[in-house]
């Protein structure tokens, strides 16, 4: 058993979390939830990112094989200042989030990858929701939530 509880998506929050994926639709989409460090499991605000694995692929796509399409990785100038600015003003980040397109709901062998760093989470009490997506339609969505004994992710429903 995960010794960290699956946090509640507020509706208002996951709605705008599949506008923002369809919006972005092919390619995959991304952004954070937070809510204040005082309350830990409260979620309560949205904040859409940057997916720069499109002009990292044109760049040198030997070193960046993936397009946005297959995969995302948020802006790491835009993840800083928000970093900083949820700080000062008493808040965490509570979810990474990203959308699949047109496989749905899961998290997969490289999200698992990308969470972790050295076998422990890179970003410690963080949950990460992926949202299934095809045009102009949801497609399920599921929370990853890393369990400290058994080291893995268990992914919980959550549409």
């Amino acid at each position: 058993m995960s010794n960290q509880i699956a946090l509640k998506v507020p509706e208002d929050l996951l709605e705008q979390c599949f506008a923002q994926g369809l919006s972005d639709y092919p390619n995959e989409t991304c952004g954070v939830l937070s809510g204040p460090k005082a309350a830990a499991g409260k979620v309560d605000a949205c904040h859409p990112l940057t997916n720069v694995l499109e002009e990292l692929h044109e760049l040198d796509p030997e070193h960046h094989p993936r397009s946005p399409t297959e995969g995302y990785l948020i802006d790491p100038r835009e993840q800083l200042k928000l970093d900083r600015e949820l700080r000062k003003s008493g808040r965490a980040m509570r979810i990474i989030y990203h959308s699949h397109p047109d496989v749905g709901a899961y998290f997969s062998q490289q999200d698992i990858e990308d969470a972790l760093w050295d076998g422990r989470p890179r970003y410690p009490g963080i949950q990460y929701l992926v949202l299934g997506v095809k045009p102009n339609q949801r497609d399920g969505a599921i929370l990853a939530v890393f369990n400290d004994e058994t080291r893995e992710f268990d992914t919980h429903p959550v549409c």
